[in-house]
């Protein structure tokens, strides 16, 4: 089933890249863009070990909800039921079948 969103939430979508952080955690730049105006997350691991992310998508969780921002987890079901996530953005990679009939989106 596909979620839906307000168009408000929708407004400013910030995915995160841990290759980006530099001199700020994860988290720091996470509370600068939350407070920036970023309307909506989207936390994004791709080399981590499941388990690690369910921790950093639960303490991520955790940091959105008090900006009342809504959590979407990359292409892992098991981390978004986990962690209490708004939401899982699944790309066109990670569904079977053809692309274009399926498509990606959020969940």
């Amino acid at each position: 089933m596909k979620m839906k969103f307000k168009k408000e939430q929708l407004a400013l979508y910030g995915v995160t890249d841990p290759s980006w952080v530099g001199k700020y955690t994860l988290k720091e730049q996470i509370i600068q863009a939350l407070e920036g105006g970023v309307t909506m997350l989207q936390l994004r691991e791709k080399h981590m070990p499941e388990a690690a992310f369910i921790r950093e998508a639960r303490e991520v969780r955790e940091i959105c909800s008090r900006y009342q921002v809504p959590l979407i987890i990359n292409d892992n079901l098991e981390v978004a039921i986990q962690s209490g996530a708004d939401g899982i953005h699944v790309g066109l990679e990670a569904r079977p079948g053809d692309p274009g009939e399926n498509g990606g989106g959020f969940y």
